[in-house]
């Protein structure tokens, strides 16, 4: 299986440090499944983007189940 690394501060672009402030400042770092992502920073912003949809359009109740469900579904134990 490929493996891609996260980009640092350093290697990312302009375009990605842009993406990475506001993460920055909400969670006081970048999870590395952003900096991943950001190798592609168009593809970084739709996630992005997809991400705050969900956050302030989906209720609580909803956005848990969502996440549960694709967990199982994912056989996924975290």
């Amino acid at each position: 299986m490929p493996h891609i690394e996260p980009l640092s501060d350093d290697q990312a672009t302009e375009a990605a440090k842009n993406l990475f402030q506001p993460l920055q400042l909400a969670l006081g770092m970048v999870p590395n499944i952003f900096r991943t992502m950001a190798h592609a920073p168009d593809v970084l912003a739709a996630l992005l983007n997809l991400n705050k949809a969900i956050q302030q359009e989906l209720p609580a109740k909803f956005r848990e189940l969502a996440y549960l469900k694709t967990s199982l579904l994912n056989d996924c134990h975290y």
